[in-house]
């Protein structure tokens, strides 16, 4: 059995099968005598055969004509069947899947695409506070509907568009993110989840552009490595325009995300001055800060106000002295919050 013929049987086709279907495919059209002949198979257990392989869109059996023709069906629309076999599978598999809270990284290397969707909508729909996200438009586009669940959970979704085209995308922005940034050149794709989980892809596999060579990685429990990823992602965050950025949460707002609540603190104190608590990570002698705004010097929203791109700080007069507040793994500043509580002073 020859390599190829061995490959389909991992999909399912016996080796019988296997062999009578690639003796039609290198014929195009054939008779049930000159399969017979090239795979040295019985003529009677080749019409059982070609009628299995009709079954699953493999052939298609012309019994209308003297003699028999056996057509092969085109190796595109074939896989397409074959695929269409394994997400059946892969659906009654799920629904016999007892999950498990993984206590350790988890890498995938995918080079489907329909695979990759599924996992970066899976993604989008675990997200619980953040998503950043550098996206083709059309990839957005495709992703619009977990993300418009995202947004109506209250993630906050930061989104760069790449390649500059102008479509629905751009035109619906605020009902699947957050912010939306926009920039000229094509982009590989980025996406962190809540600063743990991570995606990075080559974009031509989302778009359909199939190349030998491209994959994604799937990074799930990582958060240094997503922690890195967004870095990155913040690079290229500060090379786009700024196309849309929805209205902030309303006042008061309790436990806001740290950048979801430099967000809402960027836009309400263009209108009135702002008391905010910031709820921080344990093992910093004390457990919240309140104190008036006096400075956001921050990346992601215009107008931007970073010395550098990833730069998200918060300063606050905290009984008359100056604290400076970062988020998850501030190195810069005094204090690193997890969260803040706005509310109008």
């Amino acid at each position: 059995m020859d390599s190829t013929a061995e490959r389909l049987t991992q999909f399912g086709l016996s080796e019988t099968e296997a062999r009578t279907y690639l003796a039609v495919l290198e014929r195009g059209t054939a008779t049930v005598a000159t399969v017979s002949e090239a795979t040295d198979i019985s003529t009677g257990y080749v019409y059982d055969l070609v009628e299995s392989l009709a079954e699953r869109g493999f052939v298609v059996v012309d019994d209308h004509r003297t003699p028999t023709q056996i057509r092969a069906v085109d190796p595109e629309s074939a896989i397409e069947s074959m695929t269409e076999e394994l997400t059946d599978l892969e659906s009654d598999l799920a629904e016999r899947y007892t999950d498990t809270e993984r206590d350790y990284p988890g890498i995938e290397l995918v080079r489907a695409r329909q695979t990759l969707y599924r996992r970066l909508e899976r993604l989008i729909d675990e997200a619980e506070d953040e998503l950043f996200m550098m996206l083709p438009t059309v990839v957005a586009e495709r992703l619009s509907e977990p993300l418009k669940r995202a947004r109506d959970r209250d993630v906050f979704v930061a989104l760069l568009l790449g390649d500059g085209e102008e479509t629905s995308a751009v035109e619906n922005a605020t009902e699947i993110a957050t912010i939306v940034r926009s920039w000229e050149p094509p982009v590989e794709t980025l996406v962190t989840v809540d600063d743990t989980s991570a995606v990075t892809s080559d974009s031509s596999l989302l778009r359909g552009e199939h190349r030998d060579g491209d994959y994604s990685l799937v990074l799930e429990q990582s958060p240094k490595t997503a922690g890195a990823i967004t870095s990155q992602w913040f690079n290229f965050w500060a090379a786009g325009d700024e196309v849309v950025s929805a209205d902030p949460p309303e006042l008061p707002a309790e436990n806001l995300p740290f950048r979801h609540g430099l967000f809402a603190i960027v836009k309400h104190a263009e209108e009135r001055d702002l008391l905010v608590t910031a709820h921080l990570f344990p093992g910093q002698g004390r457990q919240t800060l309140t104190g008036t705004v006096v400075a956001v010097n921050q990346s992601l929203v215009e107008p931007i106000t970073a010395d550098f791109p990833v730069q998200n700080t918060l300063t606050l007069d905290v009984d008359g002295e100056e604290v400076t507040i970062g988020g998850a793994g501030a190195f810069v500043e005094d204090y690193s919050a997890k969260a803040l509580s706005v509310r109008e002073q």
